[in-house]
């Protein structure tokens, strides 16, 4: 209710792009940052293309930029949108970089590393910033899914030259959808005065009502508004009305700084919450053996619960299952067209994305899983396993 009621002070006061909480955030964030220097955007990606653009002046005879296989697909679009070439590596187990990998990729021409911890778990970013140190390239520490982890007993984000932090959603503080908030921290005084230069010039936030309104409706109020926010984006293209393109970098806006800096006070209820559902869900895990939890460990914070299912089982099939039976899931980020792994599409259709909202109990946890088990017993090519026979005799005792 705290977050509504900053929503609404900002919305009557009339101070939706202009306005205090920027700074205040600022300042909240530089203090729990520090010694990194705090500069607020509206992109996460907006903020990688300005460093990859700083990196680029200094060594203008780099340009290539190394990224995990498996990412979201505007950290590979940043890339090629400055002219710089995109060097896919493949992920480990957790879906994360692995050193070694890195190690293999780097060559003459590279620029730098971009690290993600994916979903919130920490890659091996300590010693991927040795590595960089020692072959003088740039690292961005890309915790955009994290806020206030420690690796360490540094926070993620502050290794390498910069770092940033996302707002959107999916993420660990979410204040809305298409351009709500970013954090890019700036580990290196060698980059002060390019950041300096590059966010004096940025603009105030603009149009930033209709996202607002838009997150709300198809986020916040989908229990109560089903699909029809889908429906409503569908009549629109049936229309001929153009869907709202992303903007270009500019400011964060006073409102989502506002309930950004909500959430950070009561971040650590966000993560024990978050963290007791995923606690409940490991618990239920023994009697589904054949299932693996790749990123779970006791007391993690995690942006989504990522289940890996049996080689022989297709994702698809069983999201179509879930969905059907009005659980949410969400598919892995796409393949990256310059990846040529096809062993991470094996990966990639053998995982799906659990619901992991704060208030789910442990029976709704329950249903979910013995509806997980159904779906895969229900898969047409199951075969007469142990595997097998672990997920029939779960769906029969529950």
């Amino acid at each position: 209710m705290r977050e509504y009621g900053v929503m609404a002070r900002c919305l009557l006061t009339g101070r939706v792009h202009r306005g205090p909480a920027i700074k205040q955030l600022t300042g909240r964030l530089a203090a729990m940052y520090a010694p990194s220097e705090v500069f607020l955007l509206n992109y996460a990606h907006h903020g990688i293309g300005l460093a990859l653009s700083w990196f680029r002046c200094q060594w203008p005879e780099r340009d290539e930029v190394i990224v995990p296989a498996y990412i979201c697909p505007s950290v590979p679009q940043s890339v090629r949108a400055l002219g710089l070439k995109v060097r896919c590596v493949p992920v480990g187990d957790d879906l994360n970089l692995t050193t070694e990998g890195v190690r293999q990729a780097i060559g003459p021409k590279t620029l730098a590393v971009i690290a993600p911890h994916m979903y919130g778990c920490p890659a091996p970013i300590e010693a991927l910033e040795a590595l960089c140190r020692d072959f003088g390239v740039c690292l961005v520490d890309d915790a955009a899914q994290v806020v206030g982890e420690r690796v360490a007993g540094r926070l993620l984000g502050t290794f390498g030259d910069v770092g940033v932090i996302s707002f959107a959603q999916s993420k660990a503080i979410v204040t809305g959808i298409r351009g709500s908030g970013a954090v890019l921290l700036v580990n290196r005084p060698a980059w002060h005065d390019q950041a300096e230069r590059a966010f004096s010039a940025l603009p105030v936030a603009s149009k930033r009502f209709w996202p607002w309104v838009d997150f709300l409706w198809n986020y916040v109020g989908a229990q109560y508004t089903g699909t029809s926010g889908y429906y409503f984006k569908r009549l629109m293209q049936l229309a001929g009305i153009p869907a709202a393109k992303h903007l270009g970098a500019m400011c964060i806006s006073n409102l989502e700084a506002a309930v950004a800096l909500t959430q950070l006070e009561r971040w650590p209820c966000i993560k024990a919450d978050r963290t007791r559902v995923l606690d409940v869900y490991r618990n239920h895990w023994p009697a589904i053996n054949s299932l693996e939890l790749p990123q779970y460990q006791q007391g993690r914070f995690l942006a989504r619960m990522v289940v890996r299912l049996p080689p022989w089982v297709d994702a698809t099939f069983i999201q179509h299952y879930l969905i059907n039976e009005g659980i949410e899931t969400r598919q892995p980020y796409p393949r990256v067209p310059e990846d040529s792994d096809s062993g991470l599409d094996r990966l990639r259709s053998c995982l799906i994305c659990l619901p992991l909202a704060s208030n789910l109990n442990p029976t709704d946890i329950s249903e979910i899983c013995t509806i997980l088990v159904r779906a895969i017993s229900a898969y047409p090519k199951l075969p007469f396993s142990e595997g097998a026979n672990d997920f029939w005799r779960y769906g029969n005792q529950k």
